[in-house]
């Protein structure tokens, strides 16, 4: 019974912990160093797969001027940062080349995501546009609270059961 419990609680914990992780990641990966500037405008490249962006942050400066480079690596997708008024529709193994656009928009964190279904992981298929260094989001915390007392709660089950079987 006493082994039930520990087994269970670690399983709830590590799903607990999974679960979180894969909602609100761990900082996401940036966009890498291989952003090119060609007269005034950075170039910045993604590649779009099933079901997620890489990079899956991508950083810019309030009034930078980017132009968007983007790949699909398998399915029909859509690239869309609708408070910058950009949709653009991807096609597999070509990529696509947004006009530029002057990142006229207040620090902070933007929703980059899928405008064309996708398939069953298209509602997670998200990715963030973070302009500036915007203050740290209070929204990350509910999550982080609940998988500490998800862990407070298997380490209780692991505690009943080893001093319910008399090892104090």
């Amino acid at each position: 019974m006493a082994r039930a419990l520990g087994v269970t609680a670690a399983a709830v914990l590590a799903l607990g912990t999974f679960t979180v992780w894969a909602a609100y990641g761990l900082g996401g990966i940036t966009a890498p160093g291989g952003d090119v500037t060609h007269d005034g405008v950075r170039q910045i490249r993604l590649r779009v797969h099933a079901w997620g962006f890489s990079p899956n942050v991508v950083r810019v400066a309030p009034g930078e001027t980017v132009q968007f480079i983007v790949w699909s690596e398998d399915l029909q997708h859509g690239f869309a940062i609708n408070e910058l008024h950009l949709n653009l529709a991807l096609v597999p193994g070509k990529g696509v080349r947004a006009p530029a656009l002057v990142v006229d928009l207040p620090e902070g964190t933007y929703p980059i995501h899928c405008s064309v279904f996708c398939g069953l992981g298209h509602p997670s298929m998200k990715a963030k546009l973070v302009v500036g260094a915007p203050p740290p989001s209070r929204a990350l915390t509910p999550p982080w609270i609940a998988s500490l007392l998800g862990a407070a709660v298997a380490a209780g089950f692991v505690a009943v059961a080893w001093f319910g079987r008399g090892h104090a």
